[in-house]
């Protein structure tokens, strides 16, 4: 029986995740491709930390926690075993952090980035959302986002079969996994 396969785009907020799964279902598009993405999955209410950097309560999009895992899981086991599609897209924070869903994934890409690079993308995506002032942007990543990623996320990056460059990933690395793929399909 044909199944998906099925590739795990994870890395910390601003690392690229969403523009290379974006790009990447664009240069597939022969092919039949899903996308199931974490931020459709957050837990409602969202979990509450405590930064140790200035001691104020924060939503914490930024933990395993704020996942609710078994929605999530639910979908990525049920749109695995479609024989229909000939690719899946895992892409999140949290894709490679938890053991159960790494046993789906056929490729682990880790995109990597500066983290002064990542707050200046959230900046700029958050601004123009309409999501605060830079000042609140960037105090919530330096003092919520930017911790929590460090404290639960950096480590997922040694699950990774790729690590690409969140800087420079849609020439060389977008073919090389677009060949990697396209190499492996039932």
């Amino acid at each position: 029986m044909k199944k998906p396969f099925v590739v795990a785009i994870a890395g910390c907020s601003g690392s690229g995740k969403t523009t290379f799964s974006k790009a990447l279902l664009e240069d597939l598009s022969d092919l039949k491709v899903e996308v199931l993405s974490t931020d459709r999955f957050f837990n409602r209410p969202l979990p509450k930390m405590i930064s140790p950097l200035n001691g104020k309560e924060y939503d914490d999009y930024n933990c395993p926690e704020s996942l609710n895992f078994e929605a999530f899981y639910e979908a990525a086991r049920e749109i695995t075993s479609r024989t229909d599609l000939d690719v899946v897209i895992f892409e999140g924070l949290t894709v490679l952090y938890f053991e159960e869903l790494r046993e789906l994934e056929d490729l682990k890409i880790y995109m990597d980035l500066d983290p002064e690079i990542r707050m200046y993308r959230r900046i700029v995506r958050n601004m123009a959302a309409g999501r605060g002032t830079m000042e609140e942007i960037a105090d919530f990543y330096l003092h919520s986002a930017k911790y929590a990623e460090t404290k639960h996320f950096l480590s997922t990056k040694l699950h990774a079969d790729i690590v690409l460059n969140g800087h420079n990933f849609l020439e060389k690395g977008k073919d090389i996994v677009e060949g990697y793929i396209r190499a492996n399909l039932d």
